[in-house]
């Protein structure tokens, strides 16, 4: 078969919901769990469960994805078979996670009013809204704290691991502002305003992190990248200079890229 002819195959998936097409949101459903991860593991905990909860995670926002696509369709039966093959796997998955850690069940209470705030506004067509932005990043941000904790009531998880969900929550959310500012409202001063006192904050909110966090270093990441959220729409969109969605990816990754060595090699 031809490079041509396999275009339109992939084309096809994703418009029937099969395939997400936010290359950017890939960072924010794996990273926070990379870290949750990583750092429960420190604390003496196991690996089964945390690979059985990325695998329901991965699946869920395959899940998430496809239902989105069928209520902002308001309902065409085109995206069903993604959306009843992706429920069920994800499904399965949870049950399989929630054998090994039964507590989980209790996160429930916090992550159905995220995704389903995310999941009306997609029956809204506003699915990248600013709310649904922190919906989302807030819902990925809760991972390293279900990794780390047995339930959400009592509740018990180490200093280390809010700290890390905190940073992501506070990360990403900026990454919606930053990437906003050179894309869908590029141009617009009070966006820009709007993420570079977003990050600015990010940089004072280090001071009040636990003890175990690096936060001098946190505080220095920040400043750069409120320097970034300034400096780049400043000779960019502002000037009438584009900037691609491939240049904004390659920042982000290697933005991502810094966070993550940040929190995991001090």
């Amino acid at each position: 078969m031809t490079a041509t002819a396999t275009r339109p195959a992939r084309k096809r998936r994703g418009a029937q919901g099969w395939m997400p097409n936010q290359h950017g949101a890939w960072a924010m459903v794996t990273v926070p769990w990379l870290l949750g991860f990583v750092l429960a593991l420190r604390d003496g905990g196991d690996i089964a469960s945390g690979l059985m909860l990325l695998a329901c995670w991965l699946t869920g926002y395959f899940a998430f994805f496809a239902t989105s696509q069928w209520l902002r369709s308001r309902l065409k039966p085109r995206y069903l078979p993604a959306v009843a093959t992706y429920a069920i796997a994800t499904v399965v998955l949870g049950l399989g996670a929630l054998a090994l850690r039964p507590q989980w069940w209790t996160w429930a209470a916090v992550f159905a009013p995220l995704v389903g705030t995310s999941l009306w506004l997609a029956w809204r067509r506003a699915e990248r809204s600013l709310r649904s932005g922190a919906a989302t990043v807030a819902a990925a941000s809760l991972l390293p704290l279900v990794l780390g904790s047995d339930a959400l009531w009592p509740w018990t998880v180490a200093p280390a691991l809010l700290g890390v969900a905190l940073v992501c929550f506070a990360y990403f959310f900026g990454t919606v502002l930053y990437v906003k500012t050179l894309i869908r409202k590029r141009g617009s001063p009070g966006w820009v305003v709007a993420s570079v006192v977003w990050h600015v904050g990010c940089v004072l909110g280090t001071y009040f992190l636990p003890e175990a966090m690096p936060r001098g270093l946190l505080a220095g990441f920040f400043v750069v990248m409120a320097l970034r959220a300034l400096v780049v729409p400043g000779l960019g969109p502002l000037r009438g200079r584009n900037v691609t969605a491939a240049a904004a990816g390659i920042g982000e990754f290697v933005a991502t890229g810094a966070l993550v060595a940040v929190l995991l090699c001090s």
